[in-house]
């Protein structure tokens, strides 16, 4: 059997990050980034690929004519996608409009990806759409299911609490002279 040390290192676990960042970079950049990234313990950091000039790059809508600079990077230490925009951009001296921050599992990111090659054929058109069958939760079936459920509600609600309860001689007993009067008038 393994020991939990074992089972921890076996665990690592990387967070990825992809970093852009628009503009021309300044001298040293990539250096004071990769210094700035020591806080987070970075495991891996690729070179910066730059797009060409763009009227209104995609991550930057607010920018005209400018070029965006990619990185990828992996780090040991998690961290959000906010904080870190944040905590580049100080340590780098570049303003926080010009600095994007992503995960590569955000919807943005995915969409960019290239599509898969070959023709698009639509789920309506093929016998099997995949998936399990959900035929037993719909129509008819669901239906009688929802009757049960229900009717086993309505027989839990139809429950009196106090009609199991025991009536004693003090109940008998006690007379209802007490709180007979208004106060307001007697």
């Amino acid at each position: 059997m393994k020991s939990f040390t074992e089972f921890l290192t076996e665990s690592k676990k990387t967070y990825p990050f992809k970093i852009g960042v628009a503009g021309t970079l300044p001298e040293g950049f990539v250096d004071s980034m990769e210094t700035a990234l020591k806080k987070y313990d970075v495991v891996n950091m690729s070179a910066g690929k730059k797009t060409p000039i763009q009227e209104r790059p995609l991550d930057f809508p607010q920018l005209q004519n400018t070029e965006v600079t990619y990185f990828e990077v992996e780090l040991n230490y998690p961290t959000t996608v906010q904080v870190l925009q944040e905590y580049l951009a100080k340590c780098c001296g570049i303003d926080q409009g010009h600095f994007i921050v992503r995960n590569p599992n955000e919807p943005q990111e995915e969409y960019q990806q290239p599509k898969p090659e070959g023709e698009y054929e639509p789920m309506l058109t093929q016998e099997d759409m995949g998936g399990p069958s959900a035929q037993n939760e719909v129509a008819g079936n669901r239906v009688m299911d929802l009757l049960k459920e229900l009717e086993v509600a309505r027989k839990e609600r139809d429950m009196d609490p106090t009609e199991s309860a025991q009536t004693g001689e003090i109940v008998k007993d006690i007379e209802q002279k007490e709180n007979a009067k208004s106060v307001l008038g007697s």
